[in-house]
């Protein structure tokens, strides 16, 4: 059979229904596509967090989507066959770098009794297939260092050479996907407890896969949702009427983070009012707490007075006025001094006309006129007037400065100078007394002002007022900020006649219930400033669920539910049906009285119920059946699964006919050999009925192929499996039942004896008795098939029902005593080689020179034999 790469079809109108589905599905079906394979957990998180996105609007850029015809009805894959399985190592007791050729043979049977490898080849391929019924594949057992379980298989895909490499636990490739298997285990699949062939098409089992695929999504979904758990507090039970727990109650996904924001504010004026209410309404005695505020307002009224009287005498205007007087004074009083060093320049001495000098006048002045001279002007300088300070006479140039000197003082500069001297002090005394420490820090201390305040104030105070004492410059005066304790004093003021107003009004029930409510409402305000983070964080989760809700909302399957039930109707309920029943007929089924009908099970699944036909009792069919009977059912589902596809994928049937009578297994058979005229069959059978019926049926094939003049559409290729020693799996390729027993005699005696020798030349003792040992099975089966086709011409044989007598019969008279004496003696001496042999006694191997010369005079026996005349001609 030719591989050929059937190419993609156009587009199917499935496309179109694929195209509509949430774009993360889509991704999920071109992976499953490409890879073959349903998603593992890894890739199921991948989907779920791509289905968020696509439910948020994001990840646009990693969405895959299907080519067109990806899964049309008319799209094929390219053609695939086995060619080999190769370096089997450590599966079961079958011999390490073990092989097994399928080469281009439509049809390979593998046959092999107990206990020589077939089970642990079938395995195998079950494994590398991924069958969905494997059995456990276990190391040998009698290695004392048992390799771990590997092989490789070598196959044509599209006409390519690939190679595939298999070890367990290893993914499967998505090629050999395509090989079919049918045992034991698939049949029970196909018929089993529940009396039903269930079967699902191409299209539907992808359907169902994608329905599978967003069962697993939604549920890996919920658990992102379960592994959400709100972390917010719960509102204290005495706070649930307020606004505030009625807000939090109402929280959703679209809360906005400013509402969040204002809704968890709380400064401390309202911490003040929460701190307030909660001291009112716990007061127990309210006549005493309101008598306390009284006298605490008259308190703080007094310091407000003193703060008051301060800021007035230290205010800007005093101290500009002040500073103004002394900046006159200061002038002035230079003016008067510069007159002075006019006047006084010819004065005996210095510092005439200063100011020490102008203090020495004056209280001169005043004894002159008080005392010495009482009642007379001053200075007296009449005759015998003496000096008011020194007592001595005055002369007439005394009597002249003396004069000079009162002229000055009384002129014009100085007075001024005096003047302005006079209304500095008279300011300074008006102006600001700088406040003891002790006066200070009491009234600071009624205004609840901070001791660093405190000190840091009156030390600033005392500079302004050092200041306001000796400075001409307004600008040089530190500034004084009366704002703190003005704020003090509204403070405390404001809280004490709030608390009175409070205190006042809870006398009245209405007013106390206000004010218990408008607590209640702080008290949550508060709650919600504490716990912002938890809100911030249960708003985030909510948009989280909310998103995840969205996405759950694209992993529904309704859309896909209906698509396979219209599907099942299609191509199901019917076709199917009709696909089953044909098989059913071609296996050989025609009298199972059984009858189909389809049922669907949900998410768009249909089985084939099968029931007896005219049943007086609702008795399962499964227990009216035999054995072979059901095992015939459960083939002929199998089949129409698989026929349906329409594709020439490769079957592999693990002892199919296990349990059928001769007539449904020659129908199998039959079927067996149809099938292989299209597709690869390999057949795994212990059962040399099996092989004698492939050979049968295949011959005649042939024979009407080459009757045709064309080439045969079926290649049949025989492999018997050996047991040597504790190695199984020991491949002999066309022995048993070989159609041409002297090729089978003349290739053993000049191929495989040819090996032997050169082994025995080298003294490789175990090879030569490994290899002996083959042979000498391997002669005695081909001498125990030449009694049916030499001896007996093949007039009869067994495991086939006719008698062949036609141009044959009168063969039989060529037998003589020495043909029958030779094929006893070589099955007599060559039989415990197909045997169970004694651990304690095994047979000896003859040695080389025996072993070719019987298989040397056998081959010339059936060569003489062949060639023997008898009947007239003899």
């Amino acid at each position: 059979m030719p591989d050929t790469t059937l190419a993609v079809a156009v587009a199917d109108p499935f496309d179109s229904w694929i195209a509509a589905r949430p774009r993360w599905l889509q991704t999920a079906a071109s992976d499953m596509l490409e890879k073959r394979a349903l998603p593992d957990a890894g890739e199921i998180e991948i989907l779920s967090s791509l289905c968020v996105e696509e439910a948020g609007g994001a990840g646009q850029d990693k969405f895959k989507t299907l080519g067109a015809g990806s899964l049309g009805a008319a799209q094929k894959r390219p053609h695939l066959r086995l060619m080999a399985l190769n370096k089997v190592n450590g599966v079961n007791a079958i011999s390490n770098d073990a092989e097994l050729e399928f080469g281009d043979a439509s049809l390979i049977a593998i046959y092999g009794q107990n206990g020589t490898g077939k089970s642990g080849f079938s395995r195998l391929l079950k494994h590398a297939c991924g069958s969905r019924a494997k059995e456990d594949i276990l190391p040998n057992v009698f290695m004392d260092k048992p390799v771990a379980p590997s092989a490789s298989l070598s196959v044509t895909y599209g006409g390519a050479e690939k190679c595939v490499d298999w070890t367990p636990g290893g993914a499967t490739s998505g090629m050999l996907k395509e090989v079919h298997i049918f045992d034991s285990h698939a049949a029970a699949l196909y018929f089993g407890p529940k009396n039903e062939a269930s079967y699902e098409p191409r299209r539907i089992r992808f359907v169902t896969s994608l329905i599978k695929i967003c069962e697993e999504v939604a549920c890996n979904l919920d658990r992102r949702k379960t592994a959400l758990p709100s972390g917010l507090p719960s509102v204290p039970p005495s706070l649930l009427l307020t606004a505030g727990a009625k807000w939090v109650a109402a929280l959703t996904a679209t809360t906005k983070d400013a509402d969040v924001d204002a809704r968890c504010a709380f400064s401390l004026e309202l911490e003040s009012e929460r701190l307030d209410a909660e001291q009112a309404i716990h007061q127990k005695n309210v006549p005493e707490r309101l008598a306390f505020i009284a006298t605490s307002l008259g308190t703080i009224a007094t310091a407000e007075k003193y703060m008051s009287s301060l800021k007035m005498a230290f205010h800007d205007s005093m101290a500009l006025s002040i500073v103004k007087a002394r900046s006159d004074a200061v002038s002035k009083r230079k003016t008067a001094g510069d007159e002075a060093d006019k006047v006084f320049a010819k004065a005996s001495l210095e510092g005439v006309g200063q100011e020490t000098w102008r203090s020495l006048w004056e209280e001169a002045r005043k004894y002159s006129e008080r005392s010495a001279y009482n009642g007379a002007a001053f200075p007296v300088t009449g005759e015998g007037s003496k000096c008011v300070l020194c007592q001595q006479e005055l002369d007439d140039a005394a009597k002249a400065r003396l004069v000079s000197f009162e002229a000055f003082v009384k002129g014009g500069l100085e007075a001024a100078a005096t003047k302005a001297e006079t209304d500095l002090r008279n300011l300074l005394l008006k102006g600001p007394s700088m406040p003891e420490v002790g006066v200070w820090n009491l009234q600071c201390d009624v205004l609840q002002v901070d001791a660093t305040l405190m000190d840091s104030s009156h030390a600033l105070l005392k500079s302004r007022w050092d200041a306001i004492q000796s400075s001409v410059d307004a600008a040089s005066i530190p500034q004084f900020d009366w704002t703190p304790f003005e704020q003090k004093v509204g403070a405390l003021r404001g809280k004490l006649e709030a608390e009175q107003k409070t205190l006042n009004e809870l006398k009245n029930d209405d007013k106390r219930k206000a004010l218990e409510a408008r607590l209640a409402e702080l008290q949550c305000m508060k709650w919600l400033s504490e716990n912002k983070q938890s809100v911030v964080d249960e708003v985030r989760r909510r948009r989280k669920l909310k998103e995840i809700d969205a996405a759950l909302a694209l992993t529904k399957t309704n859309a896909l539910t209906t698509k396979a039930n219209e599907l099942s109707e299609l191509e199901v309920t019917k076709d199917y049906q009709e696909r089953f029943l044909s098989e059913l007929l071609l296996l050989g089924g025609k009298k199972i009285q059984i009858s189909t009908s389809s049922k669907k099970q949900g998410k768009g699944k249909v089985s084939i119920g099968l029931s007896i036909k005219s049943s007086k009792s609702a008795t399962e069919a499964k227990r009216v059946l035999s054995e072979g009977e059901s095992r015939v059912v459960a083939l002929a589902a199998f089949l129409a699964d698989i026929a349906g596809s329409g594709e020439p994928t490769p079957f592999i049937f693990d002892d199919p006919i296990s349990s059928l009578d001769q007539t449904y297994e020659e129908a199998v058979v039959s079927r067996l050999v149809e099938l292989s005229k299209t597709r690869q069959v390999i057949v795994f059978t212990h059962r040399l009925s099996v092989i004698a019926l492939l050979e049968e049926t295949v011959g005649k094939v042939e024979k009407q192929a080459e009757a045709a003049k064309v080439p045969s559409p079926v290649k049949l290729l025989v492999h018997t499996l050996h047991k040597l020693g504790s190695n199984a799996g020991i491949v002999e390729k066309s022995i048993v039942k070989n159609s041409n027993t002297q090729k089978a005699a003349n290739g053993l005696r000049d191929q495989e004896m040819t090996r032997l020798r050169k082994l025995l030349e080298a003294k490789d003792i175990e090879g030569y008795l490994v290899l002996a040992k083959s042979i000498c099975s391997t002669f005695r089966t081909l001498v125990e098939n030449s009694v049916e086709k030499v001896l007996m011409n093949g007039v009869v044989a067994r495991f086939r029902r006719s008698v062949e007598t036609k141009n044959k019969i009168g063969a039989l008279a060529k037998i003589n005593d020495q043909d029958c004496a030779l094929i006893e003696d070589l099955m007599t001496r060559y039989s415990v080689f197909e045997h169970s042999q004694s651990n304690e006694v095994p047979a000896e191997t003859p040695d080389y020179d025996q072993l070719m010369a019987d298989i040397e005079k056998f081959a010339m026996w059936v060569g003489e034999f062949s060639n023997r005349k008898y009947g007239p001609m003899a």
